[in-house]
């Protein structure tokens, strides 16, 4: 698979991951209003990921057609990719901080982010496609994630109300 398909296959999931918010919110027959502070972050972070993995599934198409060599396009793709990264974590953390609620994301989650801004940390030096594409992929695992957050609740509230 090319980089090219693979980014075009990457804005079509991201096009269903927004749609998944529109289910959470059938599903659940409330007012979007009346949903507690931490699920309607939840809800955000779902379609702000969805909107994300879109314009950075397009964005190498752009600087391609700018001329910039491949090289760079990589380079500069995970750059803004890291920098997006880093900014949305830390932005996110205050907001559940502020909303006076810890964050409902698994562990799990953050060490696979942290693995991603790695990655495209070193494919600033490297200037190749598959830690960028790595990138955008991560974005769709965090909407799928934040997705079954919203849909099943976290599991820590599972195992309490057993």
């Amino acid at each position: 698979m090319s980089a090219e398909s693979f980014l075009a296959s990457a804005v079509e999931v991201a096009v269903g991951m927004a749609g998944f918010a529109g289910i959470v919110a059938a599903i659940r027959h409330r007012d979007i209003a009346s949903w507690a502070h931490e699920e309607r972050i939840l809800l955000r972070m779902l379609l702000i990921a969805s909107a994300m993995a879109i314009s950075f599934a397009l964005l190498p198409a752009v600087l391609t057609e700018a001329r910039l060599p491949e090289p760079t396009v990589w380079r500069v793709g995970s750059l803004s990719l890291m920098v997006w990264q880093a900014a949305i974590a830390v932005h996110r953390s205050r907001q559940f901080r502020a909303g006076g609620t810890a964050s409902p994301i698994p562990r799990l989650l953050f060490a696979w982010i942290t693995a991603i801004l790695l990655l495209q940390a070193l494919n600033i030096f490297l200037g190749v496609s598959w830690p960028y594409l790595l990138g955008v992929f991560g974005i769709l695992v965090n909407a799928f994630s934040f997705f079954l957050i919203l849909l099943l609740g976290r599991t820590d509230e599972r195992n309490a109300a057993r």
